[in-house]
């Protein structure tokens, strides 16, 4: 192995995002019934070794009733800013500490992932760290003009490595993927706004189902294919992964809250009456019990309300997701791996929510409980804010590059292909 190959293998030089090895990172995850708030210490991994959850260490962390965020957007930034405020000074007071700059996640409306292909120059085998901040400002200027936000972008390779079987090395021209995570420009800027009449600084935003993939599944899981989907609030959030970088990534505005509504309507209940009678007694198949009358009464006809008509109205408005996530990973092009789908978020927590999602999907579905961080007793729900700390702890705010395989130089027309594609795709 060549002095250059060997550098490129490392990946990027710069693997961490803040000032120092040993740094502190406040985290919030926004959410439409949930402001998740997180101040954790990262640690410099021993010999270079990253040990995942073990670099992170929670100090404070909150979780308050959300308000002004609906459907991926902040919709009232005066009720937003004062969860907030909640949220912060609550895990700040734990902590012991002021927060400064927070990193901020949500399944944010608009997100969207973009692949491209990429070829080295004349001569060379892989993209080098100049080519990817080349690439990174050429995206983000060309995202700047469409109106939108550049958040991440990754590379991998396109092609499987080259065998002495199949052709001679001199003559095959390998290429490199490049997946490119925005979301609209006026969805950001209101994020940043809302977070600096509270004094806090932005320092990255990160995409909700990218934080909960890193969160539910590991390393080797998303290297050989999965979908994750993140059932929240008033949003599902799911990305497809393809060795080990998001190809695919999308928000659906409809989630547990939407059943809920539902519920409320047909039967005539409060909302929160109705929440009850989902968490309590809802479920997504029929079991022996499913004739039996619930202690609860229609509001207008005074009947009692039966576990089957709950369990119908649930199992309806649940396929109304998986069927549009579906149709839409079809409609892009793709298909569901052979590692199947995780679910995470609080709505996989609803009995019979796996069986039903594997069901409609035509694939293995799992349940996964996020990762656990010390300081930090996190559920399904807070998957989003685990992986939005383990994202502080392994990658850089910008041009992170993975899986990235050894990167070199490129001319000024290596550029100008990107630069090109970018305008006529975003």
């Amino acid at each position: 192995m060549t002095a250059a190959r060997r550098h490129a293998s490392r990946g990027p030089s710069r693997l961490w995002p803040f000032k120092a090895r040993d740094d502190t990172v406040t985290v919030v995850d926004l959410g439409a019934q949930k402001v998740a708030c997180a101040i954790a210490a990262l640690t410099a991994p021993r010999f270079g070794l990253d040990t995942g959850p073990r670099n992170v260490k929670v100090l404070g962390s909150a979780i308050v009733r959300s308000s002004g965020f609906s459907g991926g957007r902040i919709v009232n930034i005066a009720a937003a800013e004062t969860s907030i405020r909640r949220a912060v000074a609550q895990a700040e007071a734990e902590a012991s500490l002021t927060a400064g700059d927070v990193v901020v996640t949500g399944q944010f409306d608009g997100l969207f992932a973009q692949v491209f292909e990429a070829k080295p120059g004349a001569g060379e085998d892989a993209l080098s760290n100049e080519d990817a901040a080349i690439i990174w400002a050429a995206a983000e200027e060309e995202c700047r003009n469409v109106q939108r936000k550049l958040l991440h972008m990754f590379t991998f390779s396109a092609r499987e490595p080259v065998t002495p079987f199949t052709a001679a090395p001199e003559a095959v021209e390998d290429e490199v993927d490049v997946s490119a995570v925005s979301m609209p420009l006026k969805g950001a800027k209101q994020v940043t706004a809302c977070f600096a009449k509270s004094m806090l600084n932005v320092r990255a935003l990160i995409a909700g189902p990218l934080a909960a993939a890193l969160a539910a599944t590991d390393t080797l899981e998303r290297l050989a294919g999965a979908l994750v989907i993140d059932l929240g609030a008033h949003s599902t959030g799911y990305a497809l992964f393809f060795k080990g970088v998001p190809v695919f990534m999308d928000c659906i505005g409809m989630g547990g809250d939407h059943i809920t509504a539902e519920i409320a309507r047909v039967f005539s209940l409060r909302k929160f009456d109705a929440e009850r009678l989902k968490i309590r007694y809802g479920s997504i198949f029929d079991g022996l019990a499913a004739d039996v009358d619930l202690p609860v009464q229609n509001g207008e006809t005074g009947d009692a309300i039966s576990k089957f008509s709950l369990n119908h109205l649930i199992r309806s408005n649940a396929s109304l997701i998986f069927t549009a996530i579906n149709e839409r990973l079809n409609g892009a092009g793709y298909s569901i791996p052979s590692g199947g789908a995780v679910l995470t978020g609080g709505g996989s927590l609803l009995p019979g929510m796996r069986e039903f999602a594997s069901q409609l999907l035509s694939s293995d579905v799992r349940v996964a409980v996020p990762v656990a961080l010390n300081g930090l007793s996190a559920g399904n729900p807070l998957a989003a804010l685990v992986g939005g700390c383990l994202y502080a702890s392994r990658h850089q705010s910008q041009g992170e590059m993975t899986n990235a395989p050894g990167i070199v130089s490129q001319d000024s027309s290596y550029a100008s292909r990107i630069s090109q594609w970018l305008r006529a795709s975003f």
